[in-house]
Protein backbone atom coordinates (compact mmCIF):
# COMPACT_ATOMS: atom_id res chain seq x y z
CA UNK A 1 0.00 0.00 0.00
CA UNK A 2 1.09 3.49 -0.71
CA UNK A 3 1.00 6.34 1.78
CA UNK A 4 -2.57 7.38 0.91
CA UNK A 5 -3.83 3.81 1.15
CA UNK A 6 -2.13 3.34 4.52
CA UNK A 7 -3.63 6.61 5.83
CA UNK A 8 -7.17 5.59 4.79
CA UNK A 9 -6.67 2.09 6.18
CA UNK A 10 -5.59 3.54 9.53
CA UNK A 11 -8.43 6.07 9.49
CA UNK A 12 -11.00 3.30 8.99
CA UNK A 13 -9.33 1.13 11.57
CA UNK A 14 -9.49 3.99 14.10
CA UNK A 15 -13.21 4.09 13.41
CA UNK A 16 -13.50 0.32 14.00
CA UNK A 17 -14.04 -0.36 10.31
CA UNK A 18 -11.84 -3.08 8.89
CA UNK A 19 -11.33 -3.92 5.24
CA UNK A 20 -12.01 -7.59 4.77
CA UNK A 21 -9.22 -9.42 3.08
CA UNK A 22 -11.54 -10.47 0.36
CA UNK A 23 -12.20 -6.77 -0.50
CA UNK A 24 -8.55 -5.78 -0.65
CA UNK A 25 -8.54 -5.17 -4.35
CA UNK A 26 -11.64 -2.98 -4.07
CA UNK A 27 -10.13 -1.09 -1.03
CA UNK A 28 -6.93 -0.33 -2.89
CA UNK A 29 -8.89 0.96 -5.85
CA UNK A 30 -11.07 3.01 -3.48
CA UNK A 31 -8.11 4.55 -1.73
CA UNK A 32 -6.45 5.85 -4.88
CA UNK A 33 -9.52 7.62 -6.20
CA UNK A 34 -8.80 11.29 -6.86
CA UNK A 35 -11.51 12.57 -4.49
CA UNK A 36 -10.16 10.40 -1.67
CA UNK A 37 -6.61 11.58 -2.27
CA UNK A 38 -7.85 15.18 -2.00
CA UNK A 39 -9.79 14.41 1.14
CA UNK A 40 -6.75 12.88 2.80
CA UNK A 41 -4.71 15.96 1.93
CA UNK A 42 -7.43 18.21 3.34
CA UNK A 43 -7.67 16.18 6.53
CA UNK A 44 -3.93 16.36 6.99
CA UNK A 45 -3.95 20.17 6.52
CA UNK A 46 -6.71 20.53 9.10
CA UNK A 47 -4.74 18.37 11.50
CA UNK A 48 -1.68 20.57 11.07
CA UNK A 49 -3.72 23.75 11.57
CA UNK A 50 -5.37 22.37 14.67
CA UNK A 51 -2.04 21.21 16.08
CA UNK A 52 -0.42 24.59 15.47
CA UNK A 53 -3.38 26.40 16.97
CA UNK A 54 -3.06 24.36 20.12
CA UNK A 55 0.72 24.81 20.27
CA UNK A 56 0.28 28.59 20.06
CA UNK A 57 -2.40 28.56 22.68
CA UNK A 58 -0.32 26.35 24.96
CA UNK A 59 2.77 28.54 24.52
CA UNK A 60 0.72 31.66 25.23
CA UNK A 61 -0.59 30.08 28.42
CA UNK A 62 2.92 28.93 29.33
CA UNK A 63 4.44 32.43 29.05
CA UNK A 64 1.44 34.04 30.73
CA UNK A 65 1.91 31.78 33.71
CA UNK A 66 5.71 31.99 33.76
CA UNK A 67 7.22 33.57 36.87
CA UNK A 68 9.50 36.36 35.61
CA UNK A 69 11.30 38.46 38.20
CA UNK A 70 14.03 41.06 38.29
CA UNK A 71 16.42 41.66 41.19
CA UNK A 72 15.21 44.09 43.84
CA UNK A 73 16.70 47.59 43.78
CA UNK A 74 17.24 50.25 46.38
CA UNK A 75 16.19 53.86 46.10
CA UNK A 76 19.07 56.17 45.36
CA UNK A 77 21.45 53.40 44.30
CA UNK A 78 22.40 52.51 40.71
CA UNK A 79 20.45 49.56 39.34
CA UNK A 80 21.20 47.21 36.45
CA UNK A 81 19.34 44.06 35.46
CA UNK A 82 19.47 41.94 32.30
CA UNK A 83 16.19 40.70 30.81
CA UNK A 84 17.77 37.36 30.03
CA UNK A 85 15.69 35.61 27.34
CA UNK A 86 18.00 32.60 27.30
CA UNK A 87 17.64 31.95 31.00
CA UNK A 88 13.90 32.56 30.86
CA UNK A 89 13.44 30.31 27.78
CA UNK A 90 12.03 33.18 25.74
CA UNK A 91 14.27 32.74 22.72
CA UNK A 92 11.23 32.14 20.51
CA UNK A 93 10.03 35.74 20.89
CA UNK A 94 9.81 37.55 17.57
CA UNK A 95 9.17 41.00 19.06
CA UNK A 96 8.81 42.54 22.49
CA UNK A 97 8.67 45.77 24.46
CA UNK A 98 8.94 46.57 28.16
CA UNK A 99 7.30 49.82 29.24
CA UNK A 100 6.24 51.57 32.44
CA UNK A 101 9.51 53.18 33.50
CA UNK A 102 8.24 56.76 33.30
CA UNK A 103 9.20 58.71 36.42
CA UNK A 104 11.03 55.80 38.02
CA UNK A 105 14.60 56.78 37.24
CA UNK A 106 15.02 53.53 35.27
CA UNK A 107 14.93 52.81 31.54
CA UNK A 108 15.00 49.77 29.30
CA UNK A 109 17.34 49.18 26.36
CA UNK A 110 15.59 46.67 24.08
CA UNK A 111 18.78 46.02 22.11
CA UNK A 112 20.86 44.94 25.07
CA UNK A 113 17.75 43.88 27.01
CA UNK A 114 19.07 45.80 30.01
CA UNK A 115 17.20 47.76 32.65
CA UNK A 116 19.38 50.45 34.20
CA UNK A 117 19.31 53.74 36.06
CA UNK A 118 18.92 54.98 39.61
CA UNK A 119 15.46 54.54 41.09
CA UNK A 120 14.18 57.68 42.75
CA UNK A 121 12.15 56.13 45.52
CA UNK A 122 11.07 52.89 47.07
CA UNK A 123 8.01 50.90 45.97
CA UNK A 124 6.88 48.46 43.30
CA UNK A 125 7.38 49.44 39.66
CA UNK A 126 4.70 47.82 37.49
CA UNK A 127 5.84 47.12 33.94
CA UNK A 128 3.97 46.05 30.81
CA UNK A 129 5.67 43.34 28.80
CA UNK A 130 4.20 42.96 25.28
CA UNK A 131 5.43 40.26 22.94
CA UNK A 132 4.84 37.92 20.06
CA UNK A 133 6.47 34.60 19.49
CA UNK A 134 7.24 32.17 16.69
CA UNK A 135 4.18 30.43 15.24
CA UNK A 136 1.81 33.32 15.63
CA UNK A 137 0.33 34.80 12.47
CA UNK A 138 1.97 37.93 11.10
CA UNK A 139 0.16 40.97 12.50
CA UNK A 140 -1.25 39.01 15.43
CA UNK A 141 -2.20 41.17 18.40
CA UNK A 142 0.68 41.29 20.91
CA UNK A 143 0.40 39.36 24.10
CA UNK A 144 0.57 41.40 27.31
CA UNK A 145 2.01 40.40 30.66
CA UNK A 146 2.46 42.48 33.81
CA UNK A 147 5.90 42.39 35.44
CA UNK A 148 7.27 44.28 38.42
CA UNK A 149 10.47 45.42 40.06
CA UNK A 150 10.61 45.94 43.81
CA UNK A 151 12.59 49.02 44.84
CA UNK A 152 13.39 49.00 48.52
CA UNK A 153 13.48 52.29 50.33
CA UNK A 154 16.88 53.52 51.48
CA UNK A 155 17.02 52.47 55.17
CA UNK A 156 18.62 55.80 55.91
CA UNK A 157 15.55 57.64 54.62
CA UNK A 158 13.32 55.82 57.09
CA UNK A 159 14.93 57.66 59.96
CA UNK A 160 13.46 61.00 60.93
CA UNK A 161 15.61 64.00 61.70
CA UNK A 162 13.56 65.88 64.25
CA UNK A 163 15.38 68.91 65.70
CA UNK A 164 15.78 68.84 69.44
CA UNK A 165 14.11 71.49 71.57
CA UNK A 166 16.59 74.34 71.74
CA UNK A 167 14.83 75.61 74.87
CA UNK A 168 14.66 72.26 76.62
CA UNK A 169 16.54 71.25 79.75
CA UNK A 170 20.29 70.87 79.12
CA UNK A 171 19.81 71.54 75.41
CA UNK A 172 22.81 71.59 73.08
CA UNK A 173 23.25 71.87 69.30
CA UNK A 174 22.41 68.69 67.43
CA UNK A 175 25.57 68.82 65.33
CA UNK A 176 28.78 70.82 65.65
CA UNK A 177 32.07 70.84 63.77
CA UNK A 178 35.21 72.94 64.15
CA UNK A 179 38.68 73.35 62.78
CA UNK A 180 41.40 75.38 64.44
CA UNK A 181 45.12 75.71 64.96
CA UNK A 182 46.13 74.14 68.24
CA UNK A 183 49.70 74.20 69.50
CA UNK A 184 51.12 74.49 65.99
CA UNK A 185 49.00 71.63 64.68
CA UNK A 186 45.53 71.45 63.16
CA UNK A 187 42.62 70.15 65.17
CA UNK A 188 39.44 69.16 63.38
CA UNK A 189 36.56 67.96 65.51
CA UNK A 190 32.93 67.12 64.95
CA UNK A 191 30.14 65.83 67.13
CA UNK A 192 26.96 64.56 65.55
CA UNK A 193 23.68 63.51 67.08
CA UNK A 194 22.95 59.86 66.39
CA UNK A 195 19.97 58.75 64.34
CA UNK A 196 18.44 57.04 67.36
CA UNK A 197 18.20 60.45 69.01
CA UNK A 198 17.34 62.39 65.87
CA UNK A 199 14.47 60.02 65.15
CA UNK A 200 12.66 61.15 68.32
CA UNK A 201 13.93 64.70 68.57
CA UNK A 202 16.32 63.77 71.36
CA UNK A 203 19.55 65.48 72.31
CA UNK A 204 23.14 64.64 71.46
CA UNK A 205 24.79 63.00 74.46
CA UNK A 206 28.37 63.40 73.21
CA UNK A 207 30.52 66.46 73.80
CA UNK A 208 34.07 67.72 73.44
CA UNK A 209 36.20 70.69 74.35
CA UNK A 210 39.74 71.86 73.73
CA UNK A 211 42.07 74.73 74.50
CA UNK A 212 45.61 75.91 74.02
CA UNK A 213 47.13 76.61 77.40
CA UNK A 214 49.46 79.45 78.30
CA UNK A 215 52.39 77.06 78.72
CA UNK A 216 52.29 75.79 75.14
CA UNK A 217 50.45 72.61 76.02
CA UNK A 218 47.08 71.87 74.46
CA UNK A 219 44.21 69.93 75.96
CA UNK A 220 41.57 67.96 74.04
CA UNK A 221 38.67 66.29 75.86
CA UNK A 222 35.91 64.00 74.54
CA UNK A 223 33.01 62.58 76.49
CA UNK A 224 30.01 60.36 75.78
CA UNK A 225 26.95 60.83 77.97
CA UNK A 226 25.42 57.49 78.89
CA UNK A 227 22.28 56.73 76.93
CA UNK A 228 20.69 55.29 80.05
CA UNK A 229 21.35 58.49 82.01
CA UNK A 230 18.55 61.08 81.65
CA UNK A 231 21.04 63.95 81.86
CA UNK A 232 24.08 62.25 80.37
CA UNK A 233 24.34 65.02 77.79
CA UNK A 234 24.90 67.52 80.60
CA UNK A 235 27.37 65.21 82.30
CA UNK A 236 29.49 64.99 79.14
CA UNK A 237 29.43 68.75 78.70
CA UNK A 238 30.44 69.41 82.30
CA UNK A 239 33.19 66.78 82.15
CA UNK A 240 34.87 68.25 79.07
CA UNK A 241 34.53 71.86 80.19
CA UNK A 242 35.76 71.07 83.70
CA UNK A 243 38.91 69.39 82.43
CA UNK A 244 39.77 72.31 80.18
CA UNK A 245 38.95 74.87 82.84
CA UNK A 246 41.01 73.06 85.48
CA UNK A 247 44.09 72.78 83.31
CA UNK A 248 43.83 76.39 82.19
CA UNK A 249 44.07 77.53 85.78
CA UNK A 250 46.24 74.84 87.35
CA UNK A 251 48.61 73.71 84.63
CA UNK A 252 50.26 77.10 84.30
CA UNK A 253 53.52 78.04 82.66
CA UNK A 254 55.16 78.51 86.01
CA UNK A 255 54.10 75.12 87.36
CA UNK A 256 54.78 73.18 84.18
CA UNK A 257 58.25 74.57 83.50
CA UNK A 258 59.74 71.57 85.31
CA UNK A 259 58.18 69.32 82.68
CA UNK A 260 59.92 71.29 79.94
CA UNK A 261 63.19 70.70 81.82
CA UNK A 262 62.43 67.00 82.04
CA UNK A 263 61.71 66.89 78.32
CA UNK A 264 65.03 68.61 77.61
CA UNK A 265 66.71 65.96 79.75
CA UNK A 266 64.76 63.22 77.96
CA UNK A 267 63.59 62.05 81.39
CA UNK A 268 60.39 60.34 80.31
CA UNK A 269 59.50 58.80 83.64
CA UNK A 270 60.00 62.19 85.27
CA UNK A 271 57.68 63.80 82.73
CA UNK A 272 54.99 61.26 83.53
CA UNK A 273 55.53 61.71 87.26
CA UNK A 274 55.24 65.49 86.98
CA UNK A 275 52.22 65.40 84.69
CA UNK A 276 50.21 62.81 86.61
CA UNK A 277 48.97 65.18 89.36
CA UNK A 278 47.51 67.53 86.78
CA UNK A 279 45.79 64.77 84.88
CA UNK A 280 44.46 63.29 88.09
CA UNK A 281 43.41 66.72 89.32
CA UNK A 282 41.55 67.44 86.08
CA UNK A 283 39.71 64.11 86.19
CA UNK A 284 38.79 64.62 89.82
CA UNK A 285 37.66 68.16 89.09
CA UNK A 286 35.35 66.83 86.38
CA UNK A 287 33.83 64.44 88.90
CA UNK A 288 33.40 67.17 91.50
CA UNK A 289 31.81 69.57 89.05
CA UNK A 290 29.26 66.98 87.94
CA UNK A 291 28.58 65.96 91.53
CA UNK A 292 28.05 69.61 92.51
CA UNK A 293 25.73 70.16 89.57
CA UNK A 294 23.68 67.08 90.41
CA UNK A 295 23.19 68.32 93.99
CA UNK A 296 22.11 71.73 92.75
CA UNK A 297 19.71 70.08 90.32
CA UNK A 298 18.46 67.69 93.02
CA UNK A 299 19.08 64.76 90.74
CA UNK A 300 21.01 61.52 91.33
CA UNK A 301 24.64 61.60 90.26
CA UNK A 302 23.97 58.58 88.06
CA UNK A 303 21.66 60.74 85.96
CA UNK A 304 24.80 62.45 84.65
CA UNK A 305 26.84 59.34 83.81
CA UNK A 306 29.42 60.10 81.12
CA UNK A 307 32.69 58.66 79.88
CA UNK A 308 35.74 60.90 79.61
CA UNK A 309 39.03 60.85 77.74
CA UNK A 310 41.38 63.76 77.50
CA UNK A 311 44.93 64.46 76.47
CA UNK A 312 47.59 67.04 77.15
CA UNK A 313 49.80 67.56 74.12
CA UNK A 314 52.89 69.70 73.57
CA UNK A 315 55.24 69.84 70.63
CA UNK A 316 58.94 70.35 71.27
CA UNK A 317 61.73 70.71 68.69
CA UNK A 318 62.75 67.14 69.46
CA UNK A 319 59.24 65.69 69.35
CA UNK A 320 55.74 65.68 70.80
CA UNK A 321 54.63 64.74 74.30
CA UNK A 322 51.25 63.16 75.00
CA UNK A 323 49.73 62.62 78.44
CA UNK A 324 46.29 61.04 78.57
CA UNK A 325 43.53 59.99 80.94
CA UNK A 326 40.68 57.64 80.14
CA UNK A 327 37.53 56.23 81.63
CA UNK A 328 34.93 54.52 79.51
CA UNK A 329 34.97 53.21 75.98
CA UNK A 330 36.28 56.13 73.92
CA UNK A 331 39.52 55.16 72.13
CA UNK A 332 42.56 57.41 71.78
CA UNK A 333 45.23 56.48 69.28
CA UNK A 334 48.51 57.89 68.04
CA UNK A 335 49.66 57.01 64.52
CA UNK A 336 53.26 57.34 63.49
CA UNK A 337 54.42 59.55 60.65
CA UNK A 338 54.26 57.01 57.84
CA UNK A 339 51.08 55.33 59.12
CA UNK A 340 52.75 51.98 59.75
CA UNK A 341 52.30 51.82 63.51
CA UNK A 342 49.53 52.69 65.92
CA UNK A 343 49.91 53.32 69.64
CA UNK A 344 46.77 53.08 71.71
CA UNK A 345 46.74 55.71 74.41
CA UNK A 346 44.18 54.02 76.62
CA UNK A 347 42.50 50.75 77.47
CA UNK A 348 38.75 50.71 77.08
CA UNK A 349 36.39 49.96 79.93
CA UNK A 350 34.34 47.54 77.92
CA UNK A 351 34.30 44.69 80.44
CA UNK A 352 33.18 41.22 79.49
CA UNK A 353 29.68 42.37 78.60
CA UNK A 354 27.86 45.46 77.42
CA UNK A 355 27.46 46.92 80.90
CA UNK A 356 31.18 47.00 81.57
CA UNK A 357 31.59 50.68 80.73
CA UNK A 358 32.72 52.98 83.55
CA UNK A 359 31.94 56.64 83.98
CA UNK A 360 33.65 59.69 85.42
CA UNK A 361 30.63 59.94 87.76
CA UNK A 362 31.64 56.76 89.60
CA UNK A 363 33.63 57.79 92.71
CA UNK A 364 34.97 54.28 93.20
CA UNK A 365 37.25 54.61 90.17
CA UNK A 366 39.35 57.18 92.04
CA UNK A 367 39.88 54.71 94.88
CA UNK A 368 40.56 51.70 92.67
CA UNK A 369 43.99 50.04 92.78
CA UNK A 370 44.34 50.40 89.02
CA UNK A 371 43.53 54.10 88.94
CA UNK A 372 47.01 55.04 87.70
CA UNK A 373 46.57 52.62 84.80
CA UNK A 374 44.13 55.13 83.38
CA UNK A 375 47.04 57.49 82.65
CA UNK A 376 49.53 57.14 79.84
CA UNK A 377 52.51 59.07 78.55
CA UNK A 378 54.20 58.94 75.18
CA UNK A 379 56.95 61.01 73.62
CA UNK A 380 57.39 60.63 69.86
CA UNK A 381 59.69 62.38 67.42
CA UNK A 382 56.83 62.80 64.95
CA UNK A 383 53.33 61.55 64.25
CA UNK A 384 50.68 61.75 61.56
CA UNK A 385 47.44 61.76 63.54
CA UNK A 386 46.29 61.77 67.13
CA UNK A 387 42.69 60.59 67.33
CA UNK A 388 40.01 60.68 70.01
CA UNK A 389 36.57 59.20 69.32
CA UNK A 390 33.40 58.04 71.00
CA UNK A 391 31.91 54.59 70.50
CA UNK A 392 29.58 55.97 67.84
CA UNK A 393 32.65 55.96 65.58
CA UNK A 394 34.53 53.10 67.19
CA UNK A 395 31.73 50.53 67.01
CA UNK A 396 31.01 50.75 63.26
CA UNK A 397 34.58 51.34 62.16
CA UNK A 398 36.55 49.02 64.45
CA UNK A 399 33.83 46.73 65.81
CA UNK A 400 35.90 45.25 68.65
CA UNK A 401 38.71 46.50 70.86
CA UNK A 402 41.17 44.01 69.39
CA UNK A 403 40.94 45.74 66.02
CA UNK A 404 42.26 49.01 67.47
CA UNK A 405 45.72 47.42 67.59
CA UNK A 406 45.69 46.63 63.87
CA UNK A 407 47.38 49.29 61.76
CA UNK A 408 45.55 48.06 58.66
CA UNK A 409 42.25 48.96 60.27
CA UNK A 410 43.54 52.48 60.91
CA UNK A 411 44.89 52.73 57.38
CA UNK A 412 41.49 51.73 56.07
CA UNK A 413 39.85 54.17 58.47
CA UNK A 414 41.87 57.06 57.11
CA UNK A 415 41.41 55.94 53.52
CA UNK A 416 37.70 56.11 54.22
CA UNK A 417 38.04 59.41 56.04
CA UNK A 418 40.59 60.99 53.74
CA UNK A 419 38.28 61.92 50.91
CA UNK A 420 41.23 63.24 48.96
CA UNK A 421 42.00 59.76 47.72
CA UNK A 422 38.59 59.30 46.18
CA UNK A 423 38.20 62.56 44.33
CA UNK A 424 41.15 64.83 44.59
CA UNK A 425 39.63 67.86 42.89
CA UNK A 426 36.17 67.86 44.36
CA UNK A 427 37.12 66.73 47.84
CA UNK A 428 40.38 68.33 48.93
CA UNK A 429 40.78 65.99 51.87
CA UNK A 430 42.60 65.98 55.15
CA UNK A 431 45.44 68.45 54.77
CA UNK A 432 46.67 71.32 56.79
CA UNK A 433 45.37 74.67 55.63
CA UNK A 434 42.34 73.11 54.02
CA UNK A 435 39.37 74.85 55.60
CA UNK A 436 37.03 72.47 53.84
CA UNK A 437 37.99 69.69 56.21
CA UNK A 438 35.48 70.73 58.85
CA UNK A 439 32.53 70.47 56.49
CA UNK A 440 33.83 67.30 54.90
CA UNK A 441 34.26 65.69 58.28
CA UNK A 442 30.78 66.76 59.35
CA UNK A 443 29.41 65.24 56.15
CA UNK A 444 31.40 62.05 56.60
CA UNK A 445 30.09 61.66 60.15
CA UNK A 446 26.66 60.93 58.68
CA UNK A 447 27.89 57.65 57.18
CA UNK A 448 25.46 54.77 57.17
CA UNK A 449 26.20 51.65 59.18
CA UNK A 450 23.40 49.17 59.85
CA UNK A 451 22.65 48.91 63.54
CA UNK A 452 24.99 51.75 64.53
CA UNK A 453 22.93 54.85 65.24
CA UNK A 454 24.63 56.26 68.33
CA UNK A 455 26.03 59.79 68.67
CA UNK A 456 29.40 60.26 66.99
CA UNK A 457 32.28 62.44 68.06
CA UNK A 458 35.67 62.50 66.43
CA UNK A 459 38.63 64.78 67.14
CA UNK A 460 41.81 64.53 65.06
CA UNK A 461 45.02 66.42 65.69
CA UNK A 462 47.47 66.42 62.79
Amino acid sequence: MNDIQKYIFTLLANQGIHSPQQFEKEFLEFAVREENIKNVSLIRQLQVQMTQAWQIRARRLEIAGQYITFPNGMAGRPYTALFNFETLNLTDLTSHSLTGFEGTGLEYDAVTRTISGTPDQGGDITLEFTYNFEGEEEGAAPNVKKLSIIINADPKSLWKDIPSDANGLYSKPDNVAEICQLGGKTLVAASRRGRSHANIGGYRDDDYDYAELENGWSVIAVSDGAGSAPAGRKGSEIACNAVVDYLKHQFTAERSSVIDEAVSANAKEKIKELGLPYLSGAANHAFEEIEHFSREAAMPLSNFHATLVFALVKHYPQGSAFMTFSIGDCPMALLNKDMTEVTLMNKLDVGEFGGGTRFITMPEIFRADDFEARFRFEFVTDFSYFVLMTDGIYDPKFEVEANLDKIERWQHFFEDLDLERKNREALPGMRRGNDDIRDRLAEWMDFWSPGNHDDRTLAILF
